[in-house]
């Protein structure tokens, strides 16, 4: 890309970014997706953010869910929540697992 008037070479694309032709800015990876490499022409090339994991618009590595979270699908750009009856103890979940009979998860 290149943001500079009257400049002869172009600059370097940025992880969590790519520049197509004739950028005059890096855009960045969509929302659910990510990449750690440098130099990408297109957001075909971000990589899908796997389960357990989200992805905000222009990251460059997936982030793990939290306790109490889960991603269920692959490209989610946000952890949810688990729902009431159940939990999760553990980061970078796909689900949540439902509450024993007598124990308490609200």
């Amino acid at each position: 890309f290149q943001d500079e008037s009257g400049a002869t070479s172009c600059k370097g694309c940025t992880a969590g970014h790519y520049c197509a032709e004739g950028s005059s800015a890096p855009l960045p990876c969509r929302a659910g997706s990510y990449s750690d490499a440098t130099n990408l022409t297109s957001d075909s090339e971000c990589t899908i953010c796997p389960v357990g994991h989200a992805c905000a618009a222009g990251s460059i590595g997936p982030s793990p869910c939290a306790a109490g979270s889960h991603a269920p699908a692959e490209g989610m750009d946000s952890c949810d929540l688990c729902s009431a009856g159940y939990y999760q103890v553990q980061t970078g979940q796909a689900r949540c697992a439902k509450c024993q009979p007598g124990r308490l998860c609200p």
